[in-house]
């Protein structure tokens, strides 16, 4: 998953990210694949949730 999102942020610098697990965290998913992208977090909202890619990374 990791490298899918992170070649999505390369080629598009913005993604929007469906978490599926219900059971799972979803402000703690999205602020763990942000770091493991090395993005940012812009939004969640639902289970869903925004990374833009960071300019400086």
């Amino acid at each position: 998953m990791k490298e899918e999102i992170s070649r999505h942020l390369k080629d598009h610098k913005v993604v929007k990210v469906k978490i599926i697990n219900k059971s799972l965290g979803r402000k703690e998913v999205a602020e763990a694949v942000a770091k493991e992208t090395e993005s940012e977090l812009v939004e969640i909202r639902g289970r869903t949730f925004i990374l833009r890619k960071n300019d400086s990374a």
